[in-house]
Formats: C-alpha cells, structure tokens, sequence
C-alpha cells in the first residue's frame, strides 16, 4: 500500500485509498498520512486525494479530533489554502465528505468547531440555505472588491 501512496504518478484518489489502507491495517500511521496529507495539499487534487482516503479509513478519520489526529491535520491542510485555492478545491472536497453519514459528518463538523475554539452547531454550519459554492464565490468577490478598494484608496475608516 505504501509503495502506491508514495507514487507521485499515480492518480491522487488512488494514493489517498492506499493511506487509507495502510492507516487502517497500522493503526499508528496517523503522522505518516497526515504528512502525506500535506504533501497532497495541490487544491486541484486535495479532493480526490481525501475521497480515497475516507473510502477506506472512513472510522479512523472520524474517530478523533484532538492535535494529533488526521481531522486536526485536514482542518489544517485546508485552513492553509488561500480563498482561491480553496474555491478550486471546494467541489472535490464535497465529493470527498459524502463518504461519511449525515451524523457523522455533524459530529465532524461539531468537533471541528470545537477545535477552532468557537461556538454553534454542527448541523447549522452542515445546513445552509444557499449553494455552499456560490457562497465561497460570493466571499471571494468581496475579499477581491475590498482590496481594490484598499488599493485605490476608497475605503471610508471604520
């Protein structure tokens, strides 16, 4: 299974099952696939990448939630995506989450709340009532139209 994981040349849903695999059968690689998860951070193929992963180490991922775990290190490879790489990544990583049961993807959501230290509900932030896409491009646009106008000097003070 390593040996597919680590090839560069295989396809990313491919090296993502075969961590999978490997976390599966060795209970105690979760450092290795969260590197691996890091290494796979291009947000044209994160997606894909986590979709093999959850296909086989669906319970691993969701088991956990503390600073060593594979949550912790998927939160953080996405909170390192810049909003239009995110953008880019957002339909796969869709694809990807619908491996888990609506109820696990609340206790998903819940304990990814938790651990960014706010407060509210895993099943409000799962329901929404607009396209989850249109409402990353909507804030793009407004990040976008406020620096133009932090650029050309436009902004009143607040």
């Amino acid at each position: 299974a390593l040996r597919i994981a680590r090839d560069p040349h295989a396809p990313a849903d491919l090296r993502g099952a075969a961590h999978g695999l490997h976390l599966t059968l060795t209970p105690d690689a979760f450092c290795l696939a969260a590197a691996a998860l890091h290494a796979a951070g291009d947000p044209g193929t994160l997606g894909d990448w986590l979709a093999g992963l959850f296909a086989l180490a669906r319970e691993e991922v969701a088991a956990d939630a503390g600073d060593g775990s594979l949550l912790a290190a998927v939160d953080s490879a996405l909170a390192d995506l810049t909003d239009a790489e995110f953008l880019i990544a957002l339909p796969a990583l869709r694809q990807a989450f619908a491996w888990f049961p609506p109820r696990e993807r609340e206790r998903i959501a819940r304990r990814l709340i938790e651990r960014r230290g706010l407060r509210g509900s895993g099943r409000a932030l799962l329901r929404t009532t607009a396209d989850p896409l249109h409402l990353a491009a909507a804030h793009a646009l407004e990040e976008n139209v406020t620096a133009l106008l932090d650029r050309h000097g436009l902004r009143s003070a607040r």
